[in-house]
């Protein structure tokens, strides 16, 4: 079968990071502005406090997950073939046809024409199986556009798994 070329380098960039948490920056501005207008009463400060605490801490947690899985990795994409270069400089190349499958854990609110809730449903990964059992991991941080890129693995089986909180830690 013959692969599409996609010519594309993935690896954690400021512009990524921010356009991943960008959805709680405006949410924390809502919050602000509403709690602005309540003039920070106590009992609202409270209630947004916590609010925000409950979509605030998991959310680090999975930012810092992320971050720590990739800050060492660098993916190029190219003619049906994967280069994958660690920061100690170990590279290894790795053609479509020797990738068993590719998990992509995202939230449902990702798909087309849904709405997303929370802060949470930002933070989606792929996890790239090869035939001999070795696993990549590629997170958000490395390009926001998981599933098109995915799509691109010609003659690759590609499994979704939809999850609320996608935690690297279970699969």
């Amino acid at each position: 079968m013959v692969s599409k070329e996609v010519i594309m380098i993935l690896r954690i960039s400021l512009s990524n990071q921010l356009r991943v948490m960008s959805f709680h920056f405006l949410g924390t501005f809502f919050m602000l502005v509403a709690l602005s207008l309540l003039r920070f009463h106590m009992d609202f400060v409270l209630v947004f406090a916590g609010t925000y605490a409950l979509l605030t801490l998991p959310l680090a947690y999975l930012h810092v997950q992320y971050y720590l899985a990739n800050r060492r990795l660098e993916v190029i994409i190219e003619n049906g073939e994967l280069t994958i270069t660690e920061k100690n400089g170990h590279t290894e190349k790795l053609k479509f046809t020797e990738i068993s499958k590719v998990i992509l854990y995202k939230s449902a609110s990702l798909d087309k024409e849904a709405i997303q809730f929370t802060p949470l449903e930002s933070y989606h990964y792929a996890r790239i199986i090869t035939k001999s059992e070795k696993q990549i991991l590629v997170t958000c941080l490395m390009s926001p556009k998981l599933e098109e890129i995915v799509n691109g693995f010609v003659g690759v089986m590609i499994v979704r798994k939809k999850r609320f909180f996608c935690t690297l830690s279970f699969e």
